[in-house]
């Protein structure tokens, strides 16, 4: 059933290139970092705590998502490890539908790239499109023209909950 799953949605996007997307949708929406550091901190068996950066989601009336992460820094708390700074920065799009309270995205790209100083060594992170933030997924949304709510089917979501109309 899984690798259904991935087909259906290739399948689908090869069919109909210009997804479905609500106009409440459509636009530049800017991620709450507090449920995104939740999810990071969960993806890294830690908590993780906003300290900086932004992440912007611009959906398309053709059906695209663009996610840019923009310098987002993290304090990241694991066992058995001194607290540390976690950066990401990078792109990540694809084809995004969202109509009727349903939402599925499907990634084309995907280039985010993490750093740590741990104990005085740089460390690069790594992030993939099949487990990583941004890396897709489907659920279900509500939008009110100001904020939008994203909810994962997946008990590990990749799509942050929380967004506000950006400015």
């Amino acid at each position: 059933m899984m690798r259904i799953l991935p087909i259906f949605f290739i399948a689908a996007i090869a069919a109909n290139p210009a997804m479905a997307v609500d106009d409440c949708l459509l636009g530049t929406w800017q991620a709450n970092l507090g449920a995104l550091a939740e999810i990071m901190g969960r993806q890294m068996n830690g908590t993780a705590t906003p300290v900086g950066g932004n992440v912007l989601m611009t959906i398309t009336p053709e059906g695209r998502a663009n996610i840019v992460v923009d310098n987002l820094v993290l304090n990241v708390a694991v066992q058995d490890v001194p607290p540390m700074d976690v950066s990401v920065s990078g792109v990540s799009n694809g084809a995004f539908a969202g109509e009727g309270g349903s939402w599925s995205v499907v990634t084309a790209t995907y280039n985010l790239v993490g750093s740590a100083n741990v104990m005085g060594q740089t460390m690069t992170i790594p992030f993939n499109a099949a487990t990583g933030i941004f890396g897709g997924g489907t659920g279900s949304y509500t939008c009110d023209g100001s904020t939008l709510t994203f909810t994962s089917d997946s008990p590990d979501p990749r799509i942050p909950p929380g967004w506000s109309r950006a400015r």
